[in-house]
């Protein structure tokens, strides 16, 4: 008998395991509706349970017109990102645009958001550090950024127009719907 467990093969065939869908997250708060010229529209659902103070200051924001002729200043294969107001009319590249915000930093809201395709963030100077009004959408899953950015909500219509995007696109306007 030891010999013929010796003389078994040492290489085991892996399992193969078929990926799992991605948990079902449904923010339930106001939506915001993001008009982007020549592009179309797409619609966030906002997640106040998760992030209530980010979700206050993105909708005041908006309220007062703050993301208006704002242009997307990160396009990547994986993200796309705005909320600097220098984007308007100074260079993509600029310190102002990579860097700019409203002016009001916000407290780090941790959450328990899996970061899948279609989950929205606030981009900060770091991990577990509050942001201000740069926000970000994710184009691919990225789970290492769990308990890492502040939750904003997630694409729940138009991610179709998200993946077109281009740098330097312009937002037209955006909405609250509640």
């Amino acid at each position: 008998m030891l010999a013929a467990i010796l003389l078994a093969p040492l290489f085991v065939a892996p399992q193969i395991i078929a990926p799992q869908a991605p948990p079902e997250y449904k923010p339930a708060g106001p939506v915001l509706v993001i008009m982007v010229e020549n592009r179309g529209t797409f619609e966030i659902t906002t997640d106040p349970k998760a992030s209530p103070k980010t979700v206050e200051q993105i909708v005041r924001l908006i309220k007062k017109g703050f993301f208006d002729r704002q242009r997307f200043h990160r396009v990547e294969s994986w993200v796309v990102q705005w909320g600097a107001p220098a984007s308007r009319d100074k260079p993509l590249d600029s310190e102002d645009v990579l860097d700019g915000g409203s002016g009001h930093q916000l407290p780090f809201e941790e959450s328990q958001v899996d970061y899948y395709r279609g989950v929205v963030g606030i981009a900060s100077t770091g991990l577990q550090v509050g942001g201000d009004s740069q926000i970000f959408i994710l184009k691919r899953d990225c789970l290492r950024y769990w308990r890492s950015y502040a939750v904003l909500g997630k694409v729940t219509k138009g991610m179709d127009v998200v993946d077109k995007l281009k740098r330097g696109d312009r937002i037209t306007k955006i909405r609250v719907r509640r």
